[in-house]
């Protein structure tokens, strides 16, 4: 499965690119377990949801630790410090690594509920 990821560079730039994970097929439920496909475990620590309404813009900034983002409802965007932009919606999700470097900037579009999963080991 091939997820957006923001990350930062050897020299400190801010990118969005793609976190692509291996899948493997995997039974879902009880008999007759239909089949599906499955990414590996991941450890979280913690969980916290935010909501924040239109129009605010969280200046540049880094993740505090590597985190997953889910977006509850509503539409935000993330813009890397190279510019680029990626807009989220109900459902969307960003791996986050960027916990260093020049950060990047968040802004809800519309009001705009958020999951953050914190991740182990990462």
């Amino acid at each position: 499965m091939k997820f957006p990821r923001i990350y930062t560079d050897e020299q400190g730039e801010t990118h969005i690119g793609v976190r692509d994970l291996p899948e493997h097929e995997a039974r879902l439920g009880p008999p007759p377990n239909p089949p599906g496909r499955m990414t590996e475990i991941e450890v979280a620590t913690s969980f916290v949801t935010l909501s924040v309404p239109a129009g605010t813009e969280a200046p540049a900034h880094n993740a505090p630790q590597p985190y997953i983002c889910i977006v509850l409802s509503g539409e935000g965007e993330v813009v890397a410090s190279d510019g680029k932009t990626v807009r989220l919606g109900p459902g969307g999700l960003l791996y986050c690594d960027d916990i260093s470097g020049k950060g990047h900037v968040t802004r809800s579009i519309t009001d705009l509920s958020l999951a953050f999963i914190n991740r182990a080991g990462a």
